[in-house]
């Protein structure tokens, strides 16, 4: 039975796109460089910030360059981390029956830790997280495993005891890694086709399949 439903952040639970698409490309014009679509980003992100910034400079890619566009996302996206940023359809109400249910629930992402509490107290304030945060030093990026081990661990649960949603192929290496199965969304960045690709153990369509898929197990 479930213990613990742990969760990606950006294109799982919040809808960050548009927010992270102009507090990147706003550093990039800024140095007359390329700047790209806002659907565009759906590919560039999910790997941490700073594999974020080398795909979009690309061949301009060199340090002092990254450590500029760096600064600059960085500030921009201090400044705007919720402009645009709101919840899925369903998944405040997803987060209330898991509780009423007795599960705890977590967020494990690979965003920069400082956004991850601003983001989840602006769109789900009535819900308190057991476990929540971004990329840490102590911790590699997803797909490495080890922030999920850490959360178990620290959650006293098992594997057997804990789903992964996510919605990308590195969620999905991800939980695998640690032993967890994972729900894929379809709602997110990358689509059905991907979490199909990378051998999600479930795809839901929206909040209340994801929610009878915890259910019945």
């Amino acid at each position: 039975m479930l213990k613990l439903v742990a969760f990606d952040l950006d294109g799982t639970i919040a809808d960050t796109l548009h927010d992270l698409a102009a507090s990147v490309n706003a550093p990039l014009a800024a140095l007359g460089l390329p700047t790209y679509p806002a659907d565009d980003y759906r590919y560039f992100v999910g790997n941490g910030a700073d594999n974020l910034i080398h795909t979009v400079l690309g061949e301009n890619d060199a340090p002092e360059r990254f450590e500029q566009v760096k600064s600059g996302f960085q500030a921009y996206y201090a400044a705007h981390t919720i402009d645009h940023t709101a919840p899925y359809e369903g998944i405040a109400a997803l987060l209330d029956s898991l509780k009423e249910c007795g599960l705890m629930t977590a967020v494990i992402s690979n965003k920069p830790d400082a956004y991850v509490p601003v983001i989840l107290d602006a769109l789900y304030p009535d819900h308190r997280f057991d476990l929540a945060h971004g990329q840490l030093p102590q911790y590699p990026r997803k797909p490495a495993p080890d922030a999920l081990i850490a959360a178990m661990e620290t959650l006293h649960v098992s594997p057997d005891e804990t789903l992964y949603v996510g919605d990308s192929n590195v969620d999905v290496v991800f939980a695998h890694a640690a032993g967890v199965r994972v729900c894929g969304v379809e709602w997110g960045f990358r689509g059905r086709d991907e979490l199909i690709e990378a051998g999600a153990d479930f795809i839901a369509a929206d909040a209340d399949e994801l929610l009878a898929i915890i259910k019945n197990n």
